[in-house]
């Protein structure tokens, strides 16, 4: 390789080379220190929550996630793993547990779970009834909430019902901010309960094999107070309760060195008959861990950032352009890798979408797929801001819906059937990916129109091409994901189309794309017109995508949250207010201003005369 060719890959070569790093140290596998409580290895350990196999360490994040949006625990002695928080969790019993409290003497005593500040409460109203100050991440203790507990008790009551009292729940739709708050931190306490109650986590294995695993709770009740193995049947079910009583008890006691061998023990023998994939247990520790979404989300903001301010740089622009673009490829290969492991732990072979938070992963891999096809004929770098924008918006919205609970769950059964979910799913949700990426180029069109000069020329005439090739892309996906979704409907509900609100919204998304393709053969809109009304399809496009799922009503209704259509509504008015902008007319845009003649500046001689005269 000759220098000039050298020097024409090295940013690439340099961006590659860091961009890797980062993903490979984040690859490392995890664990404890010798001697310490073995906590990856209880992530390990098979559990069925949700009505899915999974290790422990997926429970435990999951449940920590949803009560203090991180995945690990922090406390003053430094962060640990989720699964210490759940391990303090099932060995501080509940007041009044005459069962666990005999058990786990020591865990009773020092409450561990008890004083930890897990909970987040940022609410004013909320903290006024509990008569709490706000600190520092909003974080507090079962301890800080108990003074308070039967006020907090009764607003819960007022707001979920009491049928003793008569008083009736009300309507999550018609929730306001104080009520879903209360429902919130109840339902957060409610986590720590079920896992010191152990009614609800299925740990121990069924003898036959089945799936139909029972609680710690209930192999309490079978097997009694028998301790050693010796003084148990020899059955699987047998084994397991064994097993966890002496490894809870050792956790409580703080009695290391016993924890460790029964989990060196246990992870040794069989569980669960033939139902147990040991290899898929660890490739979703490895998902868990390595979180592939969130490198790539970083990533994508990073070269978003850098690939903006190349072109303050007009000597380095094309090569810092070729590094993002290079790192922007790298992690496109590490977004899809995390779906497919994703398709491999759900066994659902070519179903990129399964439920919301999928969709925002899938859409965002679209985004950036369709901007590095876009950036390998154009070469402007503008595909690259617009992929890397497009996939860090759709991973940070995918990031917030994680924070509900476990992203594997499927979607509602009627839906949830391989080949329509690989098919008309996958095809409306790329259609839905178009409207984005064009409404984002349009955006890109107004921005660098109104405050740059990059549009002169031939800029505009070729950022209008390629917003134009992607809506006709777009135009294609969503007409043939809708006819696929009434074929779809036909065979599932017996009817083509119902004007159900999801089937309404992707209808929308087809009309509103061929308004502007039409418009703009009609001469009704040029360059700028199509970039306005692609912005204002993104409108469209997040009322199909998000807006619909958040009406509780219809047939596709699987994603209502409360306060979440309010979110989009203000998201959408910034939308709004962006194509607004693209209404100011050309002669105040930088791009198209017309360039000011250059005074007269006398040299001495005679003044020119103009030319012609």
């Amino acid at each position: 390789m000759n220098k000039t060719r050298l020097q024409q890959y090295l940013p690439a070569l340099i961006a590659v080379g860091v961009t890797a790093i980062y993903f490979g140290i984040n690859m490392r596998p995890r664990s404890d220190a010798s001697g310490e409580f073995q906590y990856a290895k209880f992530g390990r350990l098979a559990v069925i929550d949700g009505g899915r196999l999974k290790p422990m360490q997926t429970v435990a994040q999951t449940k920590l996630m949803i009560v203090t949006h991180r995945s690990a625990l922090s406390e003053k002695e430094g962060t640990f793993p989720a699964a210490k928080w759940l391990l303090d969790c099932m060995t501080t019993p509940l007041p009044g547990d005459p069962i666990f409290s005999a058990m786990f003497p020591d865990g009773a005593e020092a409450a561990v779970a008890f004083k930890q500040e897990v909970f987040r409460i940022e609410n004013d109203q909320v903290l006024r009834l509990l008569k709490l100050t706000p600190r520092s991440g909003y974080r507090y203790s079962i301890v800080d909430i108990a003074p308070r507990y039967p006020e907090l008790e009764q607003a819960v009551k007022e707001v979920l019902g009491d049928e003793t009292r008569g008083i009736p729940a009300k309507d999550p739709k018609n929730y306001k901010l104080y009520d879903a708050k209360v429902a919130e931190l109840w339902q957060h306490l409610n986590l720590y309960m079920k896992a010191a109650h152990h009614g609800t986590l299925l740990v121990i294995p069924n003898p036959d094999g089945s799936d139909q695993w029972t609680t710690f709770r209930d192999a309490h009740a079978k097997f009694g107070d028998a301790f050693d193995q010796d003084q148990l049947p020899d059955a699987p079910d047998a084994k397991a309760y064994g097993f966890y009583r002496t490894l809870l008890v050792a956790y409580q006691s703080k009695d290391k060195a016993g924890f460790n061998r029964a989990l060196d023990s246990y992870l040794a023998t069989s569980q669960g008959g033939g139902l147990i994939n040991p290899t898929k247990i660890g490739v979703e520790i490895f998902f868990n861990n390595f979180a592939p979404f969130y490198l790539c989300l970083v990533v994508y903001g990073f070269v978003a950032v850098i690939a903006g301010f190349s072109w303050l740089a007009p000597a380095w622009t094309r090569q810092i352009q070729q590094g993002c673009y290079a790192a922007m490829a790298l992690a496109f290969v590490v977004h899809i890798s995390g779906l497919v492991l994703r398709m491999y732990l759900q066994d659902r072979l070519f179903v990129f979408v399964t439920n919301l938070y999928s969709s925002a992963v899938f859409i965002g891999l679209g985004c950036v797929f369709f901007c590095l096809i876009a950036e390998v004929f154009y070469k402007n770098g503008i595909a690259i801001v617009v992929g890397t924008t497009t996939g860090f918006c759709t991973l940070i919205i995918a990031h917030m819906l994680s924070l509900s609970g476990d992203t594997m769950e499927m979607m509602q059964a009627v839906l949830d059937t391989n080949f329509w979910l690989a098919t008309h799913v996958t095809i409306i949700t790329l259609g839905y990916t178009s409207a984005f990426v064009a409404g984002f180029m349009g955006i890109a069109y107004i921005f660098l129109g109104l405050f740059t000069n990059m549009l002169r020329k031939e800029g505009s005439a070729e950022l209008t091409r390629m917003t134009y090739g992607v809506l006709c892309a777009g135009m294609f996906l969503s007409f043939v994901g809708t006819v696929l979704g009434g074929l779809w409907a036909d065979y599932s509900w017996g009817r083509f189309w119902g004007w159900d609100p999801k089937e309404n919204g992707a209808l929308l998304i087809v009309i509103w794309i061929a308004l502007i393709l039409h418009a703009r053969w009609g001469g009704m809109v040029k360059q700028r017109g199509i970039a306005v009304l692609s912005v204002l399809g993104i409108v469209v496009t997040s009322w199909s995508w998000f807006g619909t799922n958040f009406l509780g009503v219809g047939l596709h209704s699987y994603g209502f949250r409360q306060g979440a259509m309010m979110t989009l509504i203000l998201i959408d008015l910034g939308f709004i207010a962006i194509a607004g902008l693209g209404l100011i007319p050309l002669e105040h845009w930088t791009s198209f201003r017309p360039h000011e003649p250059t005074p007269f500046k006398p040299t001495g001689g005679a003044r020119p005369k103009p030319a012609g005269v």
